[in-house]
């Protein structure tokens, strides 16, 4: 039987805050001899990567929310993207969405309208490689909620604006939903059929992805809640079980269905 694919967020879903995975290495190697594991993230194709190495996995990764794709260069691949070296292995990246110089602009302008001000991702860690994406976050003292404004003219502007783990991660022309049908056009021309293709996520940012994919898990939060926007969509099994041990029940549904 063909294997299953699973598109999977990152932080909140198969990350906890505190760096640990819902599964080591080689509590999910068994899984991934079923199934195929894709992580669709606002993460960067390097923090991806690092992600893939930490968990024993390889394959392509959808990155900065789909703006961005990444696929481990082969031969079949010479030609696509461009060829970069990320942690130790060479990658074939394709940038789908704006440039991130152009929503910075975007950004900066609407920012000094509003008389807003906040922290950029690339002013803190510049080697992560953002290409597609800028995240934001308030200044030190503020709440989220001091962003509101901002990420509301941004969206009348025509950009997202949406969770990305500890950050508001900004994008255009893409989301994770691109990503998804991207890969798996990507794996129908290379001859992999999937028997079913699902997803997982836990924020506003994976409405795209979950939509894109034939079985939807919601991942709940740490207070056993689930993301309205996320419970709200057709079709989803929301997972009672809390945070990233809720990503272990959603490897054991699609790879071990007759013990749930």
């Amino acid at each position: 039987m063909p294997p299953r694919l699973l598109f999977s967020d990152v932080d909140g879903t198969l990350l906890g805050a505190d760096g640990r995975y819902a599964m080591s290495a080689a509590e999910l190697a068994p899984a991934v001899r079923e199934l195929d594991l894709v992580l669709a993230s606002s993460r960067t194709v390097l923090e991806l990567a690092r992600n893939q190495r930490d968990l024993g996995i390889d394959g392509p990764v959808v990155a900065e929310n789909g703006a961005v794709m990444g696929w481990p260069s082969t031969d079949s691949l010479s030609s696509v993207g461009l060829r970069e070296d990320l942690d130790g292995r060479a990658w074939r990246v394709v940038l789908i969405g704006m440039p991130a110089s152009e929503l910075r602009a975007e950004v900066r302008e609407a920012a000094k309208r509003l008389g807003t001000t906040y922290v950029d991702q690339e002013d803190v860690d510049p080697a992560l490689g953002r290409r597609c994406s800028v995240l934001l976050r308030p200044i030190p003292g503020r709440d989220f909620d001091a962003l509101d404004a901002l990420a509301a003219v941004l969206r009348l502007r025509g950009l997202s604006v949406a969770s990305g783990g500890s950050w508001l991660a900004v994008t255009g022309g893409a989301d994770k939903g691109d990503g998804v049908r991207a890969v798996r056009d990507w794996w129908r021309r290379a001859g992999r059929e999937h028997a079913l293709v699902a997803a997982a996520g836990d924020g506003d940012n994976d409405i795209p992805l979950l939509l894109a994919c034939d079985r939807r898990f919601v991942i709940a939060r740490d207070d056993g809640t689930w993301h309205p926007a996320l419970q709200a969509l057709p079709g989803v099994e929301c997972i009672e079980t809390p945070g990233i041990a809720g990503w272990c029940d959603v490897i054991r549904r699609l790879t071990r269905p007759q013990e749930m």
